[in-house]
């Protein structure tokens, strides 16, 4: 008796789970935002120029994502799903504290170890190469770099040019924090089938102005570059 009265309210369970409806708000756990330079996004009925248009979407609204696909994103439009391309979408995800400190932390140590001695362009190249584009790496030299003589083979050697040592060097962050008004602030999203993450602090300084700092990164492969530092002055 008591295992027909078992078997009677498994099957009860399991009609609820085969015939409970699914909201497609449920699925969309991601956010995007519109991020063009100028005009609207298309939103379309399917993943593709060729689909009708349905409607379209302004500069930095927010929309729910489903899925994204061969260049297409799926999105909650209404009370319906449409599509727009990815070229034209951040889409946001979530990233630890710690693992965006890890990342920044060993660029910063990338760099701090090219002023340590005198290097030649080679090595500089060689230790900055596992954390940066070569784009940076080429603007970074040129800027803040002279020469400091020669090896013992004759080869040109460099060193940090010491009153242009924050140009663009990476300005520490604090993460705890112990010195700076505010924790620095994380953005990690994909756009156009990469992977961005932007980390960001205000930092205070009476003497050359206060000031926020964002170091940028992409993800090439496995590995986490830095392509720009960006450094916005204000009161």
């Amino acid at each position: 008796m008591k295992n027909k009265a078992f078997q009677v309210l498994i099957s009860f369970f399991l009609t609820i789970i085969v015939f409970a409806p699914l909201h497609e708000t449920s699925a969309a756990t991601k956010t995007g935002v519109v991020d063009m330079e100028s005009g609207v996004l298309n939103v379309r009925s399917g993943p593709g120029i060729h689909y009708p248009k349905v409607g379209s979407l302004k500069y930095k609204e927010k929309v729910a994502v489903y899925s994204v696909k061969r260049g297409w994103v799926q999105i909650k439009y209404g009370h319906t799903k449409g599509y727009v391309s990815d070229k034209y979408l951040r889409i946001y995800t979530p990233i630890s504290a710690t693992e965006a400190k890890k990342i920044t932390d060993k660029a910063m140590l990338m760099e701090r170890k090219t002023w340590e001695e005198n290097y030649t362009k080679s090595q500089i190249y060689s230790i900055m190469a596992p954390g940066f584009t070569k784009t940076y790496i080429d603007k970074y030299f040129k800027q803040q770099f002279r020469t400091a003589g020669k090896d013992r083979k004759g080869n040109q050697l460099y060193h940090i040019i010491e009153t242009e040592i924050w140009g663009l060097a990476l300005y520490p962050m604090d993460w705890k924090p112990e010195y700076e008004p505010k924790k620095p602030t994380v953005t990690h999203y994909f756009k156009s089938g990469k992977e961005y993450l932007y980390v960001s602090q205000y930092h205070l300084n009476e003497e050359t102005g206060n000031k926020t700092t964002t170091i940028c990164f992409i993800k090439k492969g496995s590995k986490w570059l830095l392509f720009d530092h960006q450094v916005k002055y204000s009161p």
